[in-house]
């Protein structure tokens, strides 16, 4: 009949389970290491959005001092010229309160001097 070696059989059943163990393996330990990419990337995109909403975060702030500095610096001038202004319109008054009343002074004295002189 048939003449089997047993060893010969042994052999190559041996090697087919090495291969496929192998293959196992080779396929295990690949999506493990892209599993742990996956995980590092995942880490680092977070990280790197981190990093983008606190740059946001602090450009927001920076424009929200800059303002209110603005604001004051406007502020400030808008008190200074309103001061200012007043301050003119002071001064044109009295200068114009006492050219009236030199006026009227002077009035006053011609008046008593034609009073006096045609009276």
């Amino acid at each position: 009949m048939h003449d089997i070696d047993f060893n010969e059989l042994k052999a190559q059943l041996k090697a087919e389970l090495e291969a496929e163990l192998k293959a196992e393996l080779k396929a295990a330990i690949k999506s493990e290491i892209e599993g742990e990419q996956d995980v590092e990337m995942e880490e680092e995109e977070r990280n790197d959005q981190k990093q983008y909403n606190k740059q946001i975060n602090y450009n927001i702030l920076t424009q929200k001092q800059y303002q209110g500095q603005k604001a004051e610096s406007e502020t400030e001038a808008d008190v200074e010229s309103e001061s200012e202004a007043e301050a003119g319109a002071k001064s044109k008054n009295k200068a114009k309160a006492e050219s009236e009343s030199k006026s009227e002074s002077e009035a006053k004295v011609e008046a008593d001097k034609k009073g006096k002189y045609f009276g």
